[in-house]
């Protein structure tokens, strides 16, 4: 997902560039691109053959966990198990990245922390949706949030907590499921 949206955004700032490039030239026929004497010019600076990524942050990474942890938890609170399943794989996803990304952070093994914390409870919370188990399920989140809770103590961002959400963040999608999920 985030490779796909860094792809976009990068596809987004070249368009304005790819048009101009490719408008056509306006100017009379028997003009002549101004002169320049010599000692004017200045020496061309390197620039890189192919535009500069934008990798979001370890904090955009976390947003994006935070609000899929809200989505999974109004899926599975309404038993819309498919749901619930998709936004917990897009939680894994974004980890990934996160290891891949920021595998070091505060001169701590990010990547190994979120395996030793979390993927047990992420094993847990799937058998649960897969078990189409409501009491599991919230057990499971709980277990879940309390990891990453862990592991914001362990980074020394303790300051960040993570509950159970009281109200949806998106309030334009539903969670309720729907005659061809079940």
């Amino acid at each position: 997902m985030l490779r796909w949206l860094s792809a976009a955004l990068v596809m987004g700032a070249l368009a304005p560039l790819v048009a101009l490039a490719q408008a056509p030239d306006t100017r009379p026929a028997d003009a002549k691109p101004a002169e320049t004497k010599p000692a004017e010019t200045k020496p061309a600076e390197s620039k890189p053959a192919t535009p500069k990524v934008y990798i979001p942050g370890l904090e955009q990474f976390m947003n994006v966990i935070l609000t899929e942890h809200n989505k999974l938890w109004f899926a599975g609170r309404a038993r819309n198990w498919p749901l619930a399943a998709y936004e917990l794989g897009e939680i894994k996803e974004v980890m990934s990245d996160v290891q891949d990304f920021v595998p070091v952070f505060k001169s701590l093994p990010l990547a190994d922390m979120m395996d030793a914390v979390i993927v047990k409870e992420i094993a847990d919370l799937e058998k649960a949706i897969e078990a189409k188990d409501p009491k599991a399920f919230a057990a499971g989140f709980d277990r879940l949030t309390a990891a990453c809770n862990a592991c914001h103590q362990g980074t020394e961002n303790g300051f960040i907590v993570i509950k159970r959400p009281t109200r949806p963040t998106f309030t334009n999608q539903d969670y309720r499921p729907h005659d061809r999920q079940r």
